[in-house]
């Protein structure tokens, strides 16, 4: 007998009202970087911008899950689900509102999720928790309003007010209006949309203070995909030359390499462990590894343990294996490679090399890897390569936008330190 779906009972969507016409210039403006992974959010204080943290982390979770007695839950909560019960839970929303119901391009994400995901009423995909079905751009709110309330109790007052992060669209594709959308529905008046490229080139102009324009390669590899885009940026004005995208070189990506690459080092006969008493012991396996992959990045090896997530003869047993640098780079080598590929291909379009840029600004967490770091300086061999907080950078160069439509953010813009050759 088919058990029926879990009634959502307590949805933050439910209380939220839309933003009044009386609140369109109160209180601060905040920046929210949505991203595939995470959920930054910074706010100005005096002249400097500061990323609002999250259980003392820079940000939350950017994940929707259905909770026990039917509750709607966001952020480290919903990140807890989602490893107890992975197909009560959604992440990966930015994708999910950037192309229409069955599109290749995030074909990725649909094999990524557990949960249900239907086509929605406006083209979009969309997923079913419990007994109800959340547009794309439900999601999206339910996150924004979570990272509204965490602005509101840092700052002590409340936010009515936001700009919103994207990366560069076309016309044709939904993101931008999808995340108007979402918005509204978490109660924002939205300022404005800023490009991700453009928010992290103008939030770097401090460091030439009195030169003229400069051009610089935005590289932002990130969990849900790699972007590059060239930009002519000066301290009032910045354009986007060339940009292209790819969610196949996505961090997600790696990840899933690289937990293929576990389950091969597991010894003849054993396998994750997946019965009733433990459904998501894979789940907990993967976030070990993602980790693991962290910690690498500052040094050369890491241990995975996930306790009792193993089956082996009948018996469970701990998931432990070591796992090097070498090991990673190696999965990662393809991927970067083509990722510098896609470099180049920006650059052909305006018959451009990579000696004529000024400078490479490296944006999303996945660059913090020492080998991305090394291809990139080969590459754009003699150009000033900087890796300013990779992963909070787009939202506090968003925050220093916020304070105004028109002018540049001040001057004493901080200058992030060059990779070391």
């Amino acid at each position: 007998m088919t058990q029926a779906p879990t009634h959502v009972t307590d949805c933050p969507l439910d209380r939220t009202r839309p933003p009044d016409s009386s609140t369109r210039s109160l209180g601060p403006v905040v920046a929210i970087d949505l991203g595939t992974t995470n959920c930054r959010v910074a706010a100005m204080q005096g002249s400097n911008p500061v990323c609002i943290p999250s259980e003392r982390m820079e940000g939350a979770p950017a994940v929707v899950a259905l909770g026990p007695g039917g509750r709607i839950l966001t952020g480290h909560p919903a990140r807890g689900q989602q490893a107890a019960n992975p197909a009560l839970a959604v992440w990966g929303i930015k994708g999910l509102m950037s192309a229409p119901y069955g599109d290749r391009k995030v074909k990725w994400l649909y094999d990524q999720l557990r949960c249900k995901v239907v086509r929605g009423e406006d083209g979009l995909p969309a997923v079913v928790l419990g007994d109800r079905t959340f547009a794309a751009r439900e999601l999206a709110a339910l996150i924004l309003i979570e990272a509204r309330e965490r602005a509101q109790n840092f700052l002590r007052q409340p936010v009515h007010r936001a700009v919103l992060t994207l990366p560069p669209t076309r016309k044709e594709e939904p993101l931008s209006k999808a995340m108007s959308e979402a918005a509204a529905l978490a109660g924002l008046h939205l300022e404005r949309l800023i490009s991700e490229p453009t928010a992290v080139a103008l939030g770097a102009f401090g460091r030439h203070k009195g030169k003229p324009e400069r051009t610089a390669m935005v590289c932002d590899w990130g969990g849900g995909s790699f972007r590059a885009s060239l930009v002519r940026y000066a301290p009032r004005q910045c354009q986007v030359l060339g940009t292209e995208g790819n969610v196949a070189l996505c961090g997600a990506e790696l990840d899933k390499r690289l937990l293929d690459m576990l389950m091969r080092k597991l010894p003849t006969g054993s396998r994750i462990a997946g019965d009733a008493n433990n459904p998501a012991a894979l789940y907990r396996v993967a976030g070990a590894a993602e980790h693991a992959k962290i910690q690498l990045s500052t040094q050369e090896e890491a241990r995975i343990r996930v306790p009792f997530a193993v089956n082996a003869g009948g018996q469970l047993g701990d998931f432990d294996v070591a796992l090097t640098r070498r090991e990673l780079e190696e999965l990662a080598r393809p991927l970067i490679d083509s990722a510098l590929k896609m470099c180049e291909q920006v650059l052909e379009q305006k018959t451009m090399f990579p000696g004529d840029v000024d400078e490479v600004l490296l944006v999303g967490e996945q660059c913090r890897m020492p080998l991305f770091q090394q291809r990139a300086q080969e590459f754009f061999v003699g150009v000033p390569i900087y890796l300013d907080e990779p992963g909070p950078s787009v939202v506090l160069s968003a925050a220093r936008l916020s304070s105004t439509t028109s002018t540049p953010p001040p001057s004493g813009t901080a200058t992030p330190a060059p990779v070391r050759r």
